[in-house]
């Protein structure tokens, strides 16, 4: 991990778990990483609907794919082939309780790229069954037009787990590893009911149960 905001994400899960293999969702105070919330997100895994979609995300990383991500299905970021790896790299994140740094390069409609980096880190599962996932996304050098002309579509370049002595996870596009069944999306509407929305520093909330 080469950015700020992910090694200190990280270190912030770590003592929360504090030797377990995840910490709880109900443990993550959004006050303790209130530095880090405009980057920050929360992912939503469910097993029955076989999606996983953004529970919130911060004002930044709306921002970037210019668009409010409450509900958006998170694999629509990835091109079809790309899509089948990351579904798989999540698989061993919310399954296995594995950290995941994903190295990604995102397009404009213009043809603009930026590199980013993104860090994932697991939750205990829900008693529902439903799993959360938490998150950040940060760009690996600053570019004026980042903000004003979303990023459409992304492209994995890399995945590791650099923090974890005990995870042996690489990204191999070629690998002929046995594969977790894809997560299969529903068309999203793309339509956001703002009366449920507050703010809470740079975080967006809706409401509903905590996230």
């Amino acid at each position: 991990m080469r950015h700020a905001a992910s090694k200190e994400l990280f270190g912030y899960w770590d003592r929360l778990r504090n030797g377990r293999s995840a910490p709880r969702r109900d443990e993550v105070e959004p006050s303790d990483i209130r530095y880090l919330l405009s980057d920050t997100f929360i992912l939503e895994v469910s097993p029955q609907l076989k999606t996983v979609s953004y529970r919130l995300a911060g004002t930044r990383t709306c921002t970037i794919f210019g668009r409010e991500l409450k509900g958006y299905g998170f694999l629509g970021h990835w091109s079809e082939n790309d899509s089948f790896d990351v579904s798989r790299l999540l698989a061993q994140v919310y399954r296995d309780l594995k950290p995941l740094m994903i190295v990604a390069r995102g397009f404009t409609e213009s043809g603009r790229n930026a590199d980013f980096e993104m860090v994932l880190l697991p939750l205990e599962p829900m008693a529902d069954g439903s799993a959360r996932i938490l998150g950040a996304l940060t760009a690996s050098r600053d570019h004026y037009w980042l903000g004003s002309e979303p990023i459409g579509d992304l492209k994995l370049r890399a995945a590791n787990c650099p923090f974890d002595r005990t995870a042996s996870m690489k990204y191999d596009p070629f690998a002929a590893a046995p594969l977790a069944p894809a997560l299969e999306q529903e068309p999203e509407t793309g339509m956001v009911d703002l009366t449920a929305v507050k703010r809470v520093a740079h975080l967006t909330v809706h409401n509903g149960g905590k996230a």
